[in-house]
């Protein structure tokens, strides 16, 4: 606990003299420094957890949080995933049973590679690929659905006949030969994501089963994306011989990259914070060194070496804290207003920064996640602290009698 007299010595200390004024630069430099680096570790972090965010909420948009192979009994397979998701507190916003598979459409001109996903009839209408995306026509239990950027690439349209060469193959005369199927374009979708719009054409299960053998999976989409590999964990110790898998897995890679970013960028930005630690060790070192005196007094008087030191690191610590507090004021503040930064700049300079045709972004993705925030302070007070101690202790250990003799 600090008393009053350690107290006054602080806020003496905290406030240098005229005659002091290179030490007082020097805690300004300390003080600026470790607020712009606190500030700039916040807005490069919302920055990437605004890319984070932004690209989940497009590449999972359409595709399932988790794939789960069917036996046959889509039923009692649905009752208990909902039975498991209900107390283990996962919420469940979509579940339907699909049957991917891959066929060539064949036209007059070219023959694509296209694949396949197929619905059930009553669950058609309301899934997740086809939610507020049916841009012409209406679905219907006999026609097929196709992306936007295939229709066009295709030149085909709403009422058009497609010709899908299947996997499955028939014995003929000839030999075993794939088989064909002719199907009418009920409607035309948009994702407004370019990779599903134009490979993709949507059936229903019936027509699925003529176009493959494959098994049909159970696909889930739950309410935080994030929890997709604990509930992953729980349907797989459920039905351990099962084929499940997680968004994760698929996606492996693209997000294993995105978190070594963000973490390689983390440590690179804290060097800012650090070197605005070793200033602060400099401001303690060149205060010791003029108050080396007075510590001399101090200690005659009767302070022990732990008050000295309690002294001079709450006075570095008191430097590093307000730089942190209004770093992170200054971070959080700039971050919610990233878009209008660059807008700002992009009319002031004539300029366009983060052009969305190279980045497909229409503007900055920033997200302010709290919890970054806390570590992001808690880590910059610790480092902080640490640079304080050295000199402290330094401080606590002048000898007295050999600095009043030498004055």
């Amino acid at each position: 606990m600090i008393n009053r007299a350690e107290f006054l010595i602080i806020l003496r200390y905290l406030k240098p003299k005229d005659r002091d004024g290179f030490l007082k630069v020097i805690s300004n430099f300390s003080f600026i420094g470790i607020m712009l680096g606190v500030a700039t570790l916040i807005i490069v972090m919302s920055l990437m957890n605004g890319f984070r965010v932004d690209l989940l909420d497009k590449l999972l948009s359409y595709q399932p949080h988790i794939s789960y192979l069917s036996k046959g009994n889509y039923k009692f397979e649905k009752d208990v995933i909902l039975k498991l998701s209900k107390e283990n507190k996962i919420k469940i916003t979509d579940i339907n049973l699909v049957k991917n598979s891959e066929a060539l459409i064949l036209t007059k001109k070219n023959n694509f590679g296209v694949l396949i996903k197929s619905f059930k009839k009553d669950e058609i209408k309301k899934n997740y690929f086809l939610k507020n995306s049916v841009l012409r026509g209406k679905i219907n239990s006999n026609g097929v659905g196709i992306g936007l950027e295939l229709a066009n690439k295709l030149s085909i349209n709403v009422g058009d006949v497609i010709t899908l060469l299947s996997k499955n193959t028939e014995t003929t005369p000839f030999g075993l030969i794939p088989r064909q199927f002719n199907y009418t374009i009920s409607y035309i979708f948009n994702t407004g994501m370019y990779e599903f719009d134009n490979n993709f054409i949507i059936t229903n299960l019936d027509q699925g089963k003529l176009l493959s053998k494959k098994k049909n999976e159970i696909e889930i989409k739950i309410k935080d994306p994030d929890k997709a590999i604990f509930f992953t964990r729980v349907l797989k110790k459920n039905d351990p011989n099962n084929f499940i898998y997680s968004w994760v897995d698929t996606n492996k890679t693209f997000f294993d990259a995105l978190n070594v970013e963000r973490n390689v960028m983390f440590i690179i930005l804290t060097l800012i914070i650090i070197v605005a630690a070793f200033n602060i060790i400099s401001v303690l070192t060149i205060l010791i060194k003029n108050k080396s005196k007075e510590i001399a007094i101090l200690r005659s008087i009767g302070f022990l070496k732990s008050s000295i030191c309690l002294i001079f690191v709450i006075s570095g610590a008191a430097i590093g804290f307000f730089g942190i507090i209004f770093g992170v004021f200054l971070g959080v503040i700039l971050s919610y207003n990233l878009e209008n930064i660059r807008l700002f700049l992009s009319d002031f300079f004539n300029i366009n920064i983060f052009p969305s045709e190279i980045y497909f972004l229409n503007q900055l993705p920033s997200h302010v996640n709290f919890n970054s925030v806390l570590l992001i302070a808690s880590f910059s007070f610790i480092v902080v602290l640490v640079a304080s101690l050295f000199p402290a202790i330094s401080a606590s250990k002048l000898d007295p009698v050999k600095n009043l003799k030498n004055d």
